[in-house]
């Protein structure tokens, strides 16, 4: 796959021309991402149809991780301490900012819900701008339930794919 190639299916929302790639590499490309939880359709759809969304491109995983780097939502969640109905401290401050960063389903969002400070909300909303509605954020981050593809996304995978092209 040529680097033209590549950078036009990391351009957000932009898919290649069906016929800019030999039908032999379509399969090579096609069982790859077919072992990273793809099916036919959504293989087709999105690298000759509709291209893929930001969070596509660049994974949950990055997307998590953008999120909690942003000052004020690390500050909410390095600030919180969890307390008991008579006020008494029950952790240490900033376990929930280590917490979300766990990778067990559920986890992460569990930790902004709890924190509050408007954190679910603004995750919606940085979602939104990466491409994926806010009540498909609520559901799919609630769930956790992510194909491979979806996790360690395109870009990633993409690499992946032409270092193996080229052993």
């Amino acid at each position: 796959m040529t680097k033209e190639k590549l950078r036009k299916i990391l351009k957000e929302e932009t898919s290649l021309d069906i016929t800019s790639i030999p039908i032999d590499e379509k399969k090579s490309l096609q069982s790859f991402f077919m072992d990273q939880g793809f099916t036919l359709s959504t293989f087709y759809l999105r690298f000759f149809q509709k291209g893929f969304s930001e969070w596509e491109i660049i994974g949950v995983e990055n997307c998590k991780r953008q999120f909690l780097a942003l000052p004020d939502v690390a500050k909410c969640l390095l600030d919180y301490v969890e307390t008991d109905v008579l006020g008494s401290t029950l952790g240490d401050k900033g376990y929930l900012y280590t917490l979300a960063q766990c990778d067990k389903p559920g986890v992460f969002y569990s930790c902004l819900k709890k924190a509050q400070g408007g954190l679910c909300v603004k995750f919606a909303d940085f979602m939104s701008a990466k491409g994926m509605s806010s009540g498909t954020t609520i559901k799919r981050f609630t769930e956790e339930n992510w194909k491979t593809w979806e996790n360690i996304g395109i870009q990633a995978l993409l690499e992946k794919y032409i270092d193996s092209e080229h052993d």
